[in-house]
């Protein structure tokens, strides 16, 4: 890039920017032509900077302590980490960067994310200065692989699902990370995964990651703790889950038993099959996926909200020969009421599931009950008219 002050006929190239545009001025202005490197060390910077101020007529600032914060100011923005929070509509894929990303100079609300909280409060006082809202400021000291940021300025860069998923993981209880994992790897976002919303969940078009992209980001820290407690947590995410009931069905239902849950194998969550010419579940019934479902085994949970479903939406949900057994609000709030639902979803499938007498199950059933809120959100089926609302 090339920096100009027109009055004094006198403008900076930085010849090795990578988003350099090259001087563009006539014979009459004196240029500086500087590196990334000049910069980038303070001794260097010194030496620039004073000679720019001759070449403007100015004095360099000698009051006392100047210098030292000059030189903190340097070492944080030559060491900087600003991300835009958790705007996960900002989460793009690299292949997807295009004019709808959003840009640093229309961000005003950002999270900071450092290694240590002096560094913070700097790229605090510094985005503040350029007059933005700082919510938050979030120490990180973990590994950060490539892939984990994606640059949207030239002092502010965002931070990725796949980091987001590393950090996190670590710093959340299992089952609280299991969840915002399935939500990330899932077409709905709540204030979990996006610090904007306050009630309600979007539904989204397409996932904002997957496992196997977290995957293959996990293995760029490879051999440390944090990638350990992250792939831990990631054996128990699953793909495309459409709704926060889907994502608390899930949770009860196949956690391991140590945590809780009945420890049924994972499902496929928002499936919906082709059998021959035939829709699974039936176009001629509301429902467009099943909430969770074992194909192989023709056995599926359906959430059906306040009530149970008419026969006709009964009978498009069983086609092809799929059980499917349906979950109410009641059905989800009462553990008695539940469990006897998770029992015939493991009889079906052919599985054992805790013994409804084993105290070190039930008190983990217990504390996974009271760690998971069961959700409230209006219109969680999965019928078009339900996911409208959330669009």
């Amino acid at each position: 890039m090339a920096l100009y002050w027109p009055e004094q006929r006198v403008a900076l190239d930085i010849v090795d920017d990578p988003r350099r545009r090259p001087f563009e001025g006539d014979e009459s202005y004196t240029v500086l032509r500087v590196t990334c490197a000049d910069l980038q060390d303070y001794d260097s910077f010194r030496k620039v900077m004073t000679h720019l101020c001759e070449l403007l007529g100015r004095e360099v600032p000698s009051m006392p302590g100047w210098e030292e914060g000059n030189r903190e100011l340097h070492d944080v923005l030559f060491n900087w980490d600003l991300e835009e929070g958790l705007v996960e509509g900002s989460w793009v894929r690299e292949s997807e960067i295009d004019s709808d990303m959003p840009r640093e100079d229309v961000i005003d609300d950002v999270e900071i994310l450092a290694t240590d909280e002096k560094t913070g409060e700097h790229m605090r006082a510094f985005a503040e200065q350029e007059g933005r809202h700082v919510r938050n400021v979030s120490i990180w000291d973990g590994p950060a692989p490539e892939g984990s940021y994606l640059p949207i300025g030239p002092t502010m860069r965002m931070s990725t699902p796949e980091f987001f998923f590393l950090r996190k993981s670590n710093q959340l209880s299992f089952v609280d990370a299991v969840s915002m994992g399935n939500e990330l790897c899932g077409k709905f976002r709540t204030s979990c995964t996006q610090y904007s919303l306050e009630d309600g969940y979007n539904f989204l078009t397409k996932p904002r990651t997957s496992t196997t992209r977290i995957r293959k980001y996990l293995r760029g820290a490879r051999g440390s703790k944090e990638c350990k407690r992250a792939k831990r947590v990631l054996r128990h995410v699953v793909d495309e889950c459409s709704s926060p009931m889907g994502n608390y069905l899930y949770l009860l239902l196949c956690l391991p038993r140590s945590h809780g849950g009945y420890g049924i194998s994972h499902a496929v969550l928002s499936g919906a099959f082709e059998e021959g010419t035939q829709l699974m579940p039936s176009s001629s019934g509301p429902y467009l996926a099943y909430d969770l479902c074992w194909p192989d085994s023709r056995v599926a949970v359906q959430y059906t909200g306040s009530g149970k479903p008419t026969a006709r939406a009964m009978e498009a949900l069983n086609t092809c020969g799929m059980q499917t057994i349906c979950v109410t609000d009641e059905d989800a709030e009462d553990p008695e009421r539940f469990d006897k639902i998770a029992r015939k979803v493991a009889h079906k499938l052919g599985v054992a599931v805790p013994d409804p007498n084993d105290k070190r199950w039930l008190a983990a059933r217990k504390n996974l009950r009271r760690r998971l809120d069961v959700p409230r959100y209006a219109c969680m089926r999965l019928t078009l008219d339900d996911i409208s609302e959330h669009r």
